[in-house]
């Protein structure tokens, strides 16, 4: 570890425990940002699939956790929008989007809430989803950062390709089929934009003897996290103005490298 590291290792111990959520990766060369987007191309079927569309509700929800020098950091985020277009005959045909609500991280780190309460304010600031203690940020950029979209370019490593093959198992009063796969596709955070594999398992869900062709929901759980390197989506201490709060770096001189393991938990249903 060079000098201007140890430095700004021993600066970051007297910070918050928020504050190691962007300073653990400390290295002397800044990384590059993601290239900027305001929004990620749609993400249709290639044409000829034939698609049974699934709505990404309010019950998904993601876990995340970053490893820290004094403890391991962990948030929840809650919600989700978006919608999936899944060919059930050939899952590769597969496309869609998922949304999920940025503005309702929750920092779960500490047995104390007011200590889980001040890291929340301070991963929303950051974020610019929502206002600090002093300042309000502009609507529309509260909107605008409002949510991580992961959009579905192409799928990978099918278990199976045609799902309505696939044997059920019982859970509960429902039938499931499940399958295991890769996608690949592009990552939106805070304006900036990247590439992202995701290895899932996804779960069809059926009414108890309902047609194989006739889902009526999709849970989706990744199998290992997903990884964001926050520095590559220009998330820096800010103030309630959205500014950036150069008390916290200016004397580091270092980059912003954590990288933010998230596992997924989406909830999709199946549209009339």
């Amino acid at each position: 570890m060079t000098n201007k590291c140890k430095v700004a290792r021993g600066i970051a111990s007297g910070l918050s425990a928020v504050a190691w959520l962007l300073l653990a990766g400390c290295e002397d060369k800044k990384p590059d940002l993601a290239p900027v987007a305001s929004a990620l191309a749609s993400s249709t079927p290639p044409p000829g699939a034939s698609t049974k569309k699934f709505a990404v509700d309010g019950e998904s929800k993601t876990s995340i956790e970053m490893d820290a020098p004094k403890e391991k950091i962990k948030a929840t985020t809650t919600g989700g929008a978006g919608t999936l277009s899944v060919d059930l005959a050939n899952l590769a045909s597969s496309r869609g989007e998922v949304k999920l609500d940025l503005s309702t991280i929750a920092m779960t780190t500490f047995p104390e809430a007011e200590k889980n309460a001040s890291q929340t304010l301070h991963a929303r600031t950051w974020l610019e989803v929502a206002d600090g203690e002093k300042g309000k940020l502009e609507e529309p950029v509260k909107q605008a950062n409002r949510y991580a979209v992961y959009a579905i370019r192409a799928i990978d490593a099918a278990s199976a390709t045609d799902i309505t093959k696939v044997a059920p198992t019982k859970d509960g009063a429902d039938d499931v089929r499940a399958v295991t796969l890769t996608t690949k596709g592009e990552l939106l955070v805070h304006g900036h934009k990247v590439e992202r594999d995701a290895d899932l398992e996804v779960s069809f869900r059926y009414d108890g003897g309902a047609p194989a062709d006739q889902p009526k929901a999709l849970w989706i759980k990744t199998k290992k996290p997903l990884r964001v390197v926050l520095a590559e989506h220009d998330v820096k201490p800010r103030d309630g103005f959205g500014k950036i709060a150069k008390s916290s770096f200016h004397l580091l001189g270092t980059k912003v490298a954590d990288n933010a393991d998230i596992s997924l938990d989406i909830r999709a249903k199946a549209e009339p």
